[in-house]
């Protein structure tokens, strides 16, 4: 993606091609977020081993730093595809580089024929999406369910 307008001066966006690049993204996601995220490494490692063709993760990096990253993946046998896990570090932010992941994400979309991007956008991704064309069509309200304890399947 060097090169590409749409890639702030000094940013770099790539496809994360190995396993230490997917650490590094959810190092940078836990800052991000101030939780745990290392699960990210393995699940998207898990994900990219069986499904490599339906899911394209980037990373964008600024002197081998990791500043931000988010995910495409396509819904196989459908015109549809995701734009998932967005985050930039903060003092990163408002430079474009989010922009440049939606941009790197919806060419990859399509070229491999995609009509339909989804987004669950954030209020901070929301403005920056509409103004790249994207249109609100419905809204979604997020539940966590956590399973009961083990041997107490009554458990709330």
């Amino acid at each position: 993606m060097a090169g590409d307008p749409a890639v702030p001066e000094g940013i770099s966006v790539r496809p994360a091609s190995e396993r230490g690049d997917l650490e590094r993204i959810a190092r940078m996601k836990s800052e991000v977020w101030g939780a745990d995220y290392s699960w990210v490494a393995a699940d998207l490692h898990h994900r990219l081993a069986s499904d490599p063709e339906n899911l394209v993760v980037f990373m964008a990096e600024a002197s081998g730093v990791v500043v931000s990253a988010a995910w495409l993946e396509i819904n196989p046998c459908t015109d549809f595809a995701g734009l998932w896990g967005g985050s930039t570090l903060p003092a990163w932010r408002g430079r474009g580089i989010y922009k440049a992941l939606v941009s790197a994400r919806a060419q990859v979309a399509a070229a491999r024929g995609v009509k339909y991007l989804q987004v669950d956008a954030s209020a901070d991704s929301e403005p920056i999406l509409r103004r790249l064309g994207f249109r609100a069509i419905t809204t979604t309200t997020p539940f966590v369910w956590t399973p009961p304890a083990r041997g107490n399947p009554h458990a709330t």
